[in-house]
C-alpha cells in the first residue's frame, strides 16, 4: 500500500430501528443546537414532548415523554451485579433533600465511576433525542438560562450524538473505529470515522473524537469531501490508503482508510498534519513509496 499526500458505548442505541427517516429527524434536532448563538446556554422546549438543555451549545440533559429508559434504570446497570432499585431510590431521596445531583453522589460513594456516569448520561440523552425525533417533536421556544454549572465532562457535542446513532448497527466496528481514532490522532487534531451506507444519503458517522466541536452539517460535508478525495486518489494508485489536503492557509485535513472504515483528521496546524501523515507512512510496507497528491482546498466548508 502507498500513502498519498495532497466535535459514550457503541451499544447504546442498538434497539432503535434503522431507518433514514430517523437519521434525518435526529439531524434536524442536532442542527437546531448547532444553529444556536455561540455560547448559548438554556433549554430548547418541545412543548409536552420534552426538552433539551444546553450549555455553550453542548447537550447537558434531554428528556422526552416517550422514553423507554430512565436515568435511574441506566445507572443501576453501571455495576455488576446491577444496583437494586431500592438502593438507587434511597440515594435519590437523599440527594433531593441535600440538592446533590444523584450522579455526583454515586461517584462520590464509589458505586459508579466517573466514566460510568458519563456513559449513563450519554445513553439517557441519546435515547431522549431519538425519542423526540421519532415523535416528530417541534421546538416551541428557546429559554436562556443565566446560571451555568454543568460539569463539562458530562456534556456532549452534537457530533457525539450523531456518532452514537450511526454506531448502533455494528457496535463492534464502531468500537474498533473509536480505538483507531484514539490511538492515531495527534495533538492539535480532531477526527471522525464513517462508512458509506445504503440506508443513508451520505456518509454514516460511527465514531468521533470527544474534542470534535464541528457542527454536524460541517462534519458530514467534510466526510463527503474526503470520500471523493479517495476516489480521485485511487484513479492514480488503487492501493492508496492515506491522503492529505490543505484547507486554507493553516488548517490541513488528513484522511485514511482501514478495514472498510474511512477516517478524517482535521489538523489545526501543518506540523500536526505532518505528524499524523508520518504515522500513516509508518503503516506502509518499507518497499512502498509515498505518492504526492496535490490537492488544496482554499475555502473549507467546515
Amino acid at each position: 500500500m502507498n500513502a498519498a499526500e495532497g466535535a459514550p458505548s457503541s451499544r447504546m442505541l442498538s434497539s432503535i430501528p434503522a431507518n433514514p427517516g430517523l437519521i434525518s429527524g435526529v439531524l434536524r434536532l442536532l442542527e437546531l443546537i448547532d444553529d444556536l448563538p455561540r455560547g448559548a446556554t438554556g433549554a430548547l422546549h418541545f412543548g409536552d414532548e420534552g426538552m433539551i438543555l444546553v450549555e455553550s451549545k453542548k447537550i447537558c440533559w434531554a428528556v422526552s415523554r416517550g422514553m423507554r429508559l430512565r436515568l435511574t434504570e441506566i445507572l443501576r446497570r453501571q455495576t455488576t451485579p446491577p444496583l437494586t432499585r431500592e438502593a438507587v431510590e434511597e440515594l435519590y431521596r437523599a440527594c433531593k433533600q441535600t440538592g446533590t445531583p444523584i450522579g455526583e453522589a454515586l461517584v462520590a460513594s464509589g458505586v459508579v465511576s466517573e466514566a460510568g456516569l458519563r456513559a449513563a448520561l450519554f445513553k439517557h440523552n441519546g435515547e431522549a433525542i431519538v425519542s423526540l425525533a421519532q415523535n416528530g417533536a417541534s421546538v416551541e421556544r428557546f429559554v436562556n438560562h443565566s446560571k451555568t454549572g454543568y460539569d463539562p465532562k458530562f456534556a456532549f457535542s452534537s457530533c457525539e450524538v450523531l456518532a452514537m446513532l450511526g454506531a448502533r448497527d455494528d457496535p463492534a466496528r464502531a468500537a474498533a473505529a473509536q480505538s483507531e481514532l484514539d490511538g492515531t490522532l495527534v495533538q492539535d487534531s480532531v477526527g471522525a470515522a464513517f462508512v458509506r451506507s445504503s440506508r443513508s444519503s451520505g456518509p454514516l458517522v460511527i465514531a468521533v473524537d470527544s474534542a470534535c466541536g464541528l457542527a454536524v452539517t460541517d462534519l458530514l460535508q467534510a466526510c463527503t469531501w474526503v470520500s471523493g478525495l479517495f476516489d480521485v486518489a485511487r484513479t492514480f494508485d488503487p492501493d492508496v490508503f492515506a491522503a492529505r489536503a490543505a484547507l486554507g492557509d493553516r488548517a490541513t485535513l488528513v484522511t485514511w482508510r482501514s478495514n472498510e472504515v474511512e477516517y478524517v483528521g482535521l489538523c489545526a496546524s501543518r506540523p500536526a498534519a505532518a505528524r499524523l501523515m508520518s504515522r500513516m507512512a509508518q503503516r506502509a510496507p518499507r518497499t512502498s513509496g509515498v505518492m504526492a497528491l496535490g490537492v488544496r482546498q482554499e475555502t473549507s466548508s467546515t
